[in-house]
């Protein structure tokens, strides 16, 4: 089970691997393109961050994403593997571009296949 939505879990390991590195809020938030207290809203449970910040923020903390219940492992399709990458890296913008692409396509060969 992935912890992505448990705003309380997410703040007490990005608070943790902050002060591991003996990192300042201001410090982690210059490094992640934030502000100060866009990072204490975060490690005070009162904000979850996007998906990039996410990132972002795991990266810079060098935390495993293990320790949020997610295990990417390549798979033997190049094609998923690729769309995981995109969804990955991609900004909150191409996020939703990207779900409105699929969400669209996926209505569209549903009718198709129904009009068989």
């Amino acid at each position: 089970m992935m912890k992505f939505d448990d705003k309380y879990f997410l703040a007490k390991k990005i608070k943790y691997h902050r002060k591991k590195l003996n990192l300042t809020q201001a410090e982690l938030a210059e490094m992640v393109n934030l502000s100060d207290p866009h990072i204490s809203k975060i490690e005070n449970g009162c904000y979850i961050p996007s998906l990039k910040s996410f990132f972002m923020l795991v990266d810079v903390l060098n935390i495993d994403l293990r320790e949020f219940g997610y295990n990417n492992i390549s798979s033997d399709n190049p094609a998923k593997d690729r769309l995981i990458e995109l969804i990955n890296n991609a900004s909150e913008r191409e996020l939703i571009f990207y779900k409105n692409i699929l969400f669209a396509t996926s209505q569209s060969l549903t009718e198709v296949k129904t009009n068989k």
